[in-house]
């Protein structure tokens, strides 16, 4: 979830090539973890399924189980951390935080599959849990910087940890709602979950439904 360049323009073909690479990586290491398990992965395994060499996997990470919890320090894609950190797309926090997210969800098949794929790691390989944790605290930092950026250095640090703590949660919660409906959109899923976090903070007479 690590440095993170702001000032990110459109990335160009070489660095759209690696960040694909990347995610590719991260995506076979997974899906064989699930098929065979992690110690009987190995490095070479993962780089034969994406067509690359096992030297090239160490340009993306240093051990099989990195590229099981994937890239870490990356919230968003490139773009949308650049529209984020200039006060966009709506100028609402808690709405552009869920733009900033969802920009994570493209492709939508394969952002659905990852999820899947987590979740039957952390089932089967209890041990990969502390890695996804380790990335977690390291996103939370990736996250804080981001708001400083976008708010001037003006935000609370307690607010901004309570920020990159709660996105996460939001977002395995709009993922746990596809189950009921899997042809719901993961964007969608989240700006619904935002949503009605917020409504705990609205005064009203009424019961939430």
């Amino acid at each position: 979830m690590s440095p993170i360049q702001h000032d990110d323009a459109p990335l160009g073909l070489r660095e759209q090539k690696k960040r694909r690479t990347r995610i590719d990586l991260c995506m076979a290491a997974r899906r064989l973890t699930v098929e065979r398990g992690l110690d009987v992965t190995t490095v070479d395994d993962i780089a034969a399924a994406v067509g690359v060499s096992g030297r090239t996997f160490f340009n993306y990470y240093e051990t099989k189980l990195d590229a099981v919890v994937g890239p870490v320090g990356e919230i968003g894609t490139p773009e949308a951390r650049q529209r984020f950190v200039a006060g966009g797309p709506t100028g609402v926090l808690i709405d552009d935080l869920a733009s900033l997210y969802g920009s994570s969800f493209e492709p939508e098949s394969e952002a659905k599959e990852a999820i899947s794929l987590v979740t039957e790691i952390v089932h089967a390989e209890p041990r990969v849990l502390a890695g996804f944790v380790a990335a977690g605290t390291r996103q939370e930092a990736a996250l804080v910087e981001l708001l400083d950026e976008r708010m001037g250095g003006a935000v609370s640090r307690d607010f901004a940890l309570l920020t990159a703590r709660l996105m996460p949660t939001l977002t395995m919660s709009a993922a746990a709602t596809l189950t009921e409906d899997p042809d719901k959109s993961l964007v969608t899923a989240l700006h619904e979950q935002c949503a009605l976090a917020a409504q705990l903070f609205t005064p009203s007479t009424q019961e939430h439904r």
